[in-house]
């Protein structure tokens, strides 16, 4: 469809899965097909089957003369939607258009079916999916939640949430400065509430989960010169955070509503603009019986995450500081199903820090930020013991600088180093079972020069490593101006 101005969004019609490709299927992935011409902002866009979000992705800033892009997204695990018969589709990407920015985005969606055989096997999928509908985060209503019946016959429980940050400030909360530093220099226009946001997963108003966002930064972001063509990491395909609730699902087995509820907040108080995004979850039922029964045993979870701020010599349009957070977290319980008693213990152990350096009034920026998140769980009865450990790696280096001459030239130089590492291990019985890593990186430059004449270029190094039971995978793409380098 084409998306001009509102009310083109969303899209909306009906999915009905190929009655002569049933399932069960070993993978559903989602295909995307884009193209625009002229000049246009990027667009955040979502993708939802029955109510359900199955996509969150933006759109690539075009060039006057146009651009196409292409975006597959595995949607395997939302499989009980496409076995409950026609569904919902629905496309909302809200777009503007005027006779400065005249790029109407023109996307095409389609759904390949892959039928599971010996080679490959039926994916493991839940088997009920709920879902939260849509939330919008604000600082005068930092949280929502809605009410959710679950399956009285419960067993295991998985939540994933979407969310990003919008706004001018919120796009960029990973670049936020601390309260005091806007205080003492309030004609920068400069972002406050630091550059730390967690988002809390909320069961019953009890804290059960904690989400703290990967910087996604968009084609538009800092520089288009940048992204030109490789995108950020996550840019066309934004995170879907999961967290194990299953040590909570003792107390969802009454078969009375239960509130799932999501808040944000920041290095300080509240976050700046909004946060959108959505809650699904994913149930597991015991087939063996109607009814389970359980009990959440030993909850050590934090309200908030610890926060440590330090900001020193902030006068004057510069300023340094430092920003810390931290989380440990521990959550046990068991359900008793018809194959036994079921113990899931959860623990997540959670770092952020961020050290930044902003000179001249905003002409100068250094951004050192890191997140290590490593959260495991471990489950007991029914089988062997079983640990499974993810540790998730993500780090930001940005270097911004303006300067000008006394000939009343202009340069504008921009550096990134960002990336996203992932190992997942799980053990079972004490032995090694499975493992898969990536290690995703990504260098782009940027240079402006204006004045005696006119520079503009950019540059961009990705690299890309996985492992896993399919074995390994490597790629490497360099490019200069748009053009892969010689």
């Amino acid at each position: 469809d084409g998306y001009g101005n509102p009310p083109d969004t969303p899209y909306t019609t009906t999915l009905t899965p190929p009655a002569d490709c049933a399932g069960p299927w070993s993978a559903v992935v989602l295909d995307l097909h884009g193209q625009v011409a002229g000049r246009q902002f990027d667009r955040i866009f979502s993708v939802r089957v029955g109510g359900v979000q199955v996509l969150l992705s933006s759109t690539p800033e075009p060039s006057k003369d146009g651009i196409r892009w292409n975006v597959e997204h595995d949607v395997t695990r939302y499989a009980p939607l496409f076995t409950a018969g026609p569904q919902p589709f629905s496309f909302d990407l809200a777009n503007v258009t005027d006779a400065t920015y005249t790029g109407v985005y023109r996307i095409s969606a389609s759904l390949t079916f892959y039928t599971a055989n010996d080679r490959w096997p039926a994916a493991r999928a839940a088997d009920r999916l709920l879902t939260t509908g849509p939330f919008s985060l604000t600082q005068a209503a930092p949280a929502a939640g809605r009410e959710l019946t679950f399956p009285r016959n419960l067993e295991r429980l998985t939540a994933e949430v979407y969310a990003r940050g919008g706004g001018a400030c919120e796009e960029f909360a990973y670049a936020s400065a601390p309260d005091a530093f806007v205080a003492a220099n309030p004609s920068l226009g400069v972002c406050g509430k630091g550059p730390f946001r967690e988002l809390r997963l909320t069961v019953d108003g009890r804290v059960a989960g904690a989400v703290w966002p990967y910087p996604v930064i968009y084609t538009g972001g800092w520089d288009p010169l940048l992204w030109r063509p490789v995108p950020g990491v996550f840019a066309f395909d934004l995170p879907a955070y999961r967290l194990d609730l299953t040590p909570y699902a003792g107390l969802l087995l009454d078969g009375r509503p239960h509130t799932v509820g999501i808040a944000v907040n920041a290095s300080e108080a509240q976050s700046n603009d909004v946060w959108t995004g959505q809650v699904n979850l994913f149930a597991e039922v015991d087939h063996g019986a109607d009814r389970t029964s359980g009990q959440l045993t030993d909850y050590r979870v934090a309200p908030e995450a610890a926060v440590d701020t330090r900001l020193t010599g902030h006068g004057g349009g510069s300023g340094d500081w430092t920003v810390t957070a931290a989380r440990h977290d521990l959550a046990r319980g068991w359900v008793q199903t018809s194959h036994g008693r079921i113990t899931t213990e959860v623990r997540d152990d959670l770092a952020f820090s961020s050290a930044q350096q902003l000179r001249d009034g905003g002409n100068g920026v250094t951004l050192h930020n890191g997140t290590d998140l490593t959260r495991t769980t471990a489950t007991w009865g029914g089988g062997p013991h079983r640990t499974t450990t993810v540790h998730e790696g993500e780090p930001l280096d940005v270097s911004y600088a303006v300067t000008h001459d006394a000939a009343g030239n202009t340069d504008q130089r921009t550096a990134m180093d960002l990336g996203y590492h992932r190992e997942a291990t799980t053990a079972t019985g004490g032995h090694v079972t499975e493992r898969a890593t990536v290690d995703h990186t990504l260098h782009p430059t940027a240079q402006r020069h204006d004045g005696d004449r006119t520079v503009r270029t950019g540059s961009s190094t990705e690299d890309y490593r996985s492992t896993g039971p399919e074995g390994p995978y490597h790629r490497t793409l360099d490019f200069v101006d748009g053009w892969p380098r010689p």
